[in-house]
């Protein structure tokens, strides 16, 4: 052999020696990523996992109080409503009784269900005719008429008068 061809021989022999090289070092640092990436991958999982977890445990915690929340929230609107006074049913029976020649002008309550009402009528006759209706209704208690005036420039009076309404609270 030509010492000319020994040293292409040889040089190819390292190019190649180079190349198988270069592509070995490619392949471990693509395992070396693979298995860098794998295991950053299991650990955000496993984290994941944990925060679902504790999710979950939060979710159940949350309902519990939910519905602890939501049962006293019941409780306290049913004891509301047991004590709420319908006005309507009030005004309702109140107008119900009430003579042709009496005309309501306001009405006022209290969480008790005393009732004030200002109002008019066509005579003193008129006003004494509601007064026996009111004291006759089972409904109607404490009956007090603390004023009755005349209106000067008509034949019409101007009074006022209270009651308990004793049907007011609710029943649901």
């Amino acid at each position: 052999m030509n010492p000319q061809d020994l040293m292409y021989t040889q040089r190819r022999f390292s190019l190649v020696n180079l190349i198988s090289f270069i592509v070995f070092l490619a392949f471990l640092v693509y395992g070396g990523y693979n298995y860098v990436s794998k295991v950053s991958l299991e650990n955000s999982i496993a984290d994941t996992d944990v925060d679902i977890s504790n999710l979950e445990e939060q979710v159940s915690q949350l309902e519990a109080q939910g519905l602890d929340e939501a049962t006293i929230a019941r409780k306290v609107i049913s004891a509301a409503e047991e004590n709420e006074v319908v006005w309507s049913e009030v005004v309702g029976n109140l107008l119900e009784v009430t003579p042709f020649d009496v005309y309501y002008s306001s009405y006022g309550g209290t969480e008790s269900g005393y009732v004030t009402v200002n109002a008019l009528a066509d005579s003193y006759y008129a006003v004494a005719g509601l007064i026996d209706v009111l004291v006759s209704e089972a409904k109607f208690k404490e009956v007090f008429v603390p004023s009755v005036s005349s209106l000067s420039d008509e034949d019409m009076v101007s009074f006022s008068f209270g009651f308990t309404y004793d049907d007011a609270k609710t029943a649901r």
